[in-house]
């Protein structure tokens, strides 16, 4: 039984670890876009070709640095010469197509001067080696407008940051289809491109999301409301999230140094073997290592019947109780559920506490 509990926690563990590419806001350059999606494109296509565009909206020249691409089948060309204030420079990237059949998202890092971070873009797309129809390449069907997915994940947004998704649509019916978003969360807006599908048409819809109206911390949804010839879709939805956290991009490291430290007297708690339905309580210690106060900006669980009490700051040096209750009712098995700590220190903006045990019938 404990070789099975380990094995789902490395699992749960594998799944934080592979997360998907944070977004923050560069400080000096603004690019015309982030992500491109080359859409459906056949093997015998051969190369295909994306030119990112910036502009240097500082107050001094900048030069790339580098390119670094995550593959071999992914070649960057960039502007070499410094950049002015006002100026606009090119990152084009070619995709070789050599691999075969597969759907492929490719990172390219930015490393720019005066950059705290490198920036990310990236290109994606799906090869295939003949022609499919085109209820198979978009299989999510939401009353004739369909998605590749019927989700879409951010990842990690840093607090402040504006960050814009462009994903592709199809129309798989045989009649014209209109297509509206009624945004229901702060801080979401949705753009369809165009606003009317003929039959068998994709289209793009231009997804943004700003971090600073939404307010929240942690895993957060933003969902909208999608109306199709003026009827509002009502059997599925379409979620979008990511995991909004602190933006650390501009600290000095003056500022690192002098940061607060989180630490858990135990990153982990087993309650042994309970019968389903009982209440199982229990806290744990968090301390502050570091030099400024440590804001707890959200304690967070994907299980909805753990309820989590926890102070907002602790001070320098402090020490403090979470205390934690988990409803057992409807659980059976060996459990496994992570707690996420997100706070304000830049070395551990989010701290894992893993809750195990044995609940019977």
């Amino acid at each position: 039984m404990k070789i099975k509990q380990q094995k789902r926690l490395l699992t749960l563990l594998a799944t934080l670890l592979f997360a998907t590419i944070s977004y923050s806001q560069p400080q000096n350059v603004k690019f015309n876009k982030t992500i491109h999606d080359f859409g459906d494109i056949m093997l015998k296509s051969g190369h295909h070709k994306h030119t990112f565009v910036f502009e240097n909206i500082g107050k001094q020249p900048v030069v790339v640095q580098t390119v670094i691409a995550s593959c071999g089948c992914t070649t960057p060309v960039w502007t070499k010469q410094p950049i002015m204030p006002g100026e606009k420079g090119n990152i084009e990237v070619t995709f070789l197509n050599d691999q075969g059949p597969y759907p492929f998202d490719k990172a390219l890092t930015v490393y720019i001067t005066g950059e705290p971070k490198p920036v990310i873009l990236r290109i994606r797309g799906v090869v295939h080696d003949k022609p499919k129809p085109l209820s198979d390449l978009f299989p999510e069907n939401f009353n004739g407008l369909s998605f590749r997915k019927a989700y879409l994940n951010l990842g990690n947004i840093a607090m402040g940051a504006v960050v814009t998704e462009n994903i592709a649509v199809a129309n798989t019916t045989n009649g014209n289809i209109t297509i509206e978003f009624l945004p229901q969360t702060k801080g979401l807006q949705i753009k369809a491109e165009p606003e009317t599908l003929k039959p068998g048409q994709k289209g793009n819809l231009q997804i943004t999301v700003d971090t600073k109206q939404s307010g929240n911390w942690g895993k957060t949804y933003f969902m909208t409301k999608i109306l199709v010839n003026k009827k509002e879709v009502t059997n599925k939805t379409f979620p979008i999230y990511g995991s909004i956290r602190d933006n650390f991009s501009g600290m000095s490291q003056k500022d690192r140094e002098n940061a607060p430290l989180p630490m858990a007297g135990s990153s982990s708690y087993d309650f042994g073997k309970v019968k389903a339905g009982e209440i199982v309580t229990f806290s744990f210690n968090l301390r502050n290592l570091g030099r400024s106060n440590l804001m707890i900006r959200k304690i967070e669980s994907e299980h909805k019947k753990i309820k989590i009490t926890y102070p907002g700051q602790i001070k320098p040096g402090g020490n403090t109780k979470v205390d934690v209750t988990l409803d057992t009712t409807g659980e059976f098995g060996e459990k496994s559920y992570i707690l996420s700590i997100i706070s304000n220190s830049p070395a551990r903006p989010v701290m894992n506490f893993i809750i195990s045990g044995n609940v019977t019938r």
